[in-house]
């Protein structure tokens, strides 16, 4: 690369649907700037959900769970036709892919989103999977950049990833556009058909044994409050959902809850809430949707995983996976203490955590890593 050249960096991900990982490789190939350039290659052949600009995407247009070494044969050919200076891999099975192929001396960066995969709650392949990067782990990854200090602390001590390669890149959204929004609120909420007096409690993610809905919706059935509505909002959170649907049956809510689907305009949702619940009865590390929350200054109430606790302003606010009962009263805790929108404990949790998890912070750290990366692999 001349002085001139800007520095071709190539992305592998497993898809580029709806979830945190997906959100910030958005974040940095639209943030680029003159001196990068990106490209993206996919396992599966989803059409991304998040706005890639003009980033060309490459997909092996694999199904969940195949393995093909026909496609093993395409990702290589679509790498040396990048001719990337670093390659940058995403979540275990990129990760695991970008180690197999010939990188032509380019370094490789792993990234790890998540914390705990437990048996029976995690995927049997992305466990065995996982199993396979700890080994590669000690010679493959130039650096293996983790989300949080909780995701670092647990790969290398319960995982036996390599400690010297591991750094920290915090999360980061763009707090500018998720701030609070009346307009946009009044908008949804009217939409929705819900009244001013209303106490819409969100809980936004995919649904999937991580974010354990059942647990959310069974907490949220034992809140003794009439104004309260569940707003459901992620990939799977929709009408055609029939587990979902028994849940919601089965806990006494389904004339209490909105099914939304996929959202992403993912500001207005926010600002149209009055809580937000992350549920998640294990894996969380940062969620993306939590620092997007404190950016809106919308209260959050979660369970005690990864660093999601670093999100709640209250103590009181946090339960334990998987305990309905102990959920349920965080939530009541947190309406209790529901006022008008911004509040002074939001609004001082926001500013305490902008510093570290603005987008513009992450985007630079992730910079520096590529450059320094490209240093090596001249050198």
């Amino acid at each position: 690369m001349d002085a001139a050249s800007p520095l071709r960096v190539l992305h592998i991900i497993p898809a580029l649907q709806q979830g945190g990982a997906e959100r910030l490789l958005a974040e940095l190939v639209t943030r680029a700037g003159e001196g990068l350039t990106h490209s993206v290659l996919t396992l599966t052949g989803d059409r991304p959900f998040f706005d890639l600009g003009e980033t060309p995407v490459t997909s092996l247009g694999l199904r969940r769970g195949q393995v093909s070494p026909a496609a093993l044969r395409r990702a290589a050919a679509t790498l040396r036709a990048a001719r990337p200076e670093v390659v940058h891999a995403w979540l275990y099975h990129g990760n695991l892919l970008a180690s197999l192929l010939p990188r032509g001396g380019a370094p490789l960066l792993w990234s790890i989103h998540n914390t705990s995969l437990p048996p029976g709650g995690a995927r049997p392949m992305t466990r065995a999977v996982n199993r396979i990067c700890a080994l590669l782990s000690h010679r493959s990854p130039w650096r293996i950049v983790y989300c949080a200090e909780a995701a670092r602390r647990l790969h290398e001590q319960a995982f036996g990833y390599d400690r010297k390669r591991g750094v920290v890149v915090e999360n980061g959204v763009d707090f500018r556009a998720f701030a609070f929004d009346p307009a946009r609120r009044a908008a949804l909420r009217a939409a929705w058909g819900l009244g001013p007096e209303a106490l819409a409690i969100g809980c936004v993610g995919r649904f999937d044994p991580q974010k354990d809905h059942a647990t959310v919706i069974a907490a949220f059935a034992r809140l003794e409050e009439p104004r309260a509505r569940l707003v459901l909002a992620g990939q799977g959170c929709d009408a055609a959902n029939p587990v979902l649907a028994a849940l919601l049956r089965r806990a006494g809510a389904e004339g209490r809850a909105l099914r939304l689907g996929a959202v992403a305009e993912m500001p207005g949702l926010l600002s149209a809430l009055d809580l937000l619940v992350i549920g998640s009865a294990f894996g969380e590390a940062m969620p993306m949707v939590g620092l997007e929350a404190v950016a809106a200054e919308l209260p959050v109430v979660a369970t005690t995983v990864g660093a999601v606790a670093r999100l709640v302003p209250d103590p009181a606010h946090l339960a334990p996976p998987r305990d309905p009962a102990a959920l349920a009263a965080a939530m009541a805790a947190a309406l209790r203490r529901a006022g008008p929108r911004p509040g002074p404990a939001t609004a001082a949790l926001r500013e305490r955590l902008r510093p570290a998890h603005d987008i513009a912070a992450t985007v630079a750290a992730y910079h520096a890593l590529y450059r320094a990366a490209a240093a090596r692999g001249r050198g």
